[in-house]
C-alpha cells in the first residue's frame, strides 16, 4: 500500500512538473506574441506612411510633368509661328 502511494505521489510530482514547464512556456509564447503584436502593428503604421508619402511624391511629380507637357506645347506652337514668319 506504501509503494503504491509512492509511486501515486511520484507520478503526480512528475506530472506536477511537466504541468508547471507547459505553463511557463505559455506564458513566454503570450508574452511575446503580444510583443510581436506591438511590432506588427508599428510596422504596419510605418508602412502606411511610406505608401502615402509615396502617392504624395507620385502626383507631385504627375502634376510637374503635365506641367512641362504644357510648356512643350506652347513652346512648339511658338517655335511654328516663328518659322511661320
Amino acid at each position: 500500500m506504501e509503494l503504491l502511494l509512492a509511486l501515486g505521489g511520484i507520478s503526480i510530482s512528475i506530472i506536477g512538473y511537466y504541468l508547471k514547464t507547459t505553463l511557463n512556456e505559455l506564458r513566454e509564447v503570450k508574452q511575446l506574441s503580444s510583443e510581436n503584436r506591438i511590432k506588427i502593428e508599428v510596422m504596419e503604421v510605418d508602412y502606411v506612411n511610406k505608401v502615402n508619402n509615396l502617392n504624395d511624391k507620385f502626383d507631385r511629380l504627375f502634376d510637374a510633368v503635365k506641367d512641362l507637357t504644357n510648356e512643350i506645347k506652347i513652346l512648339n506652337k511658338e517655335l511654328s509661328k516663328k518659322k511661320d514668319l
